[in-house]
């Protein structure tokens, strides 16, 4: 297979898109966003799945996935997450691996869940790049509310045990990251968020912007926001939570990896439609292709 195309940062591919593009793709996609499953153990308060049923249950097959991957086998960046859990699906390890062995840069986003200790070696072997840990609450109580479902003690246990057992093998992949949606109820536990990835190992804290549709749903409303909202005490919270960062070695950012109290304002680049075929493209199990994200103008994570 052909090597995958190299890219400055794969983290930051978007920043590759020229300006001067046509409407017309006129060069297959640098990015696919894969929904390997539209499956979930949970019933976040933030999710569209939580209210109603988006469509069938169902995992990407082996078929599916390898004809979508094949039509672009220069693809230098793939992510393997949608409005399910990619933990679910059987078949992810040997997804990783079929991508990682032409030189495409991996990622998905878990709740974490499912990282029991028997799959800490099998994800390291895939060659996964990068693991991001949604967990969107710094204590027990606000993860329950907000994810539907008490596994916070868990995930903080499981995932602080895979980082451990990543340093003790010496193995610098994937790269993991924890991750805080940025509701108005949750901000004020930031610096707190921080302190605890500490705690865990995790040297990457990201404040993830809400994303939600002018009709809202549980938590995912406009007046949940922050986007262009932020008040005081919550640009507070981000600066206390920049400072304790520090001398933990820890960095903390926002989604499309910016500055975090600029992630929440609009600028031009916000705005910049990034859903063109040719950058990226979602597919998900049952092969529909999805090209842009339901409200806001939030980039692709």
């Amino acid at each position: 297979m052909s090597a995958g195309t190299t890219l400055k940062d794969p983290r930051r591919y978007f920043e590759e898109i020229g300006a001067d593009r046509s409407a017309v793709a006129e060069q297959p996609p640098v990015c696919l966003y894969l929904e390997v499953t539209n499956r979930c153990n949970l019933l976040c308060e933030t999710c569209p799945r939580t209210f109603e049923e988006l469509e069938p249950p169902a995992d990407m097959s082996w078929d599916l996935f390898t004809k979508i991957v094949d039509r672009v086998p220069n693809v230098a960046r793939v992510v393997m997450h949608g409005v399910g859990e990619p933990m679910l699906v059987k078949n992810l390890p040997y997804m990783i691996r079929y991508l990682t062995a032409r030189g495409t840069y991996v990622l998905f986003n878990t709740n974490g869940t499912l990282m029991q200790p028997k799959r800490f070696q099998e994800f390291i072997d895939t060659g996964l790049d990068e693991l991001r840990v949604s967990l969107d609450a710094a204590d027990r109580e606000s993860y329950a509310k907000i994810r539907g479902k008490d596994f916070f003690n868990r995930i903080v246990r499981d995932v602080g045990k895979f980082i451990t057992y990543q340093k003790q093998a010496g193995a610098t992949a994937p790269r993991v990251s924890l991750w805080l949606t940025g509701l108005k109820e949750t901000v004020d536990q930031l610096p707190e968020f921080v302190r605890l990835a500490a705690k865990m190992g995790v040297t990457e804290v990201h404040l993830q912007r809400l994303v939600f549709n002018e009709i809202g749903y549980g938590k995912a409303t406009a007046c949940n926001s922050l986007f262009e909202s932020t008040q005081e005490a919550e640009r507070q919270a981000i600066e206390a939570a920049q400072e304790m960062a520090r001398p933990f070695g820890v960095t903390l950012d926002a989604s499309g990896a910016t500055e975090p109290g600029l992630s929440l304002k609009a600028t031009p680049n916000n705005y910049r439609v990034r859903a063109a075929w040719g950058k990226w493209c979602n597919s998900t199990p049952g092969g529909r292709r999805r090209l842009g994200y339901s409200g806001s103008p939030f980039p692709p994570r």
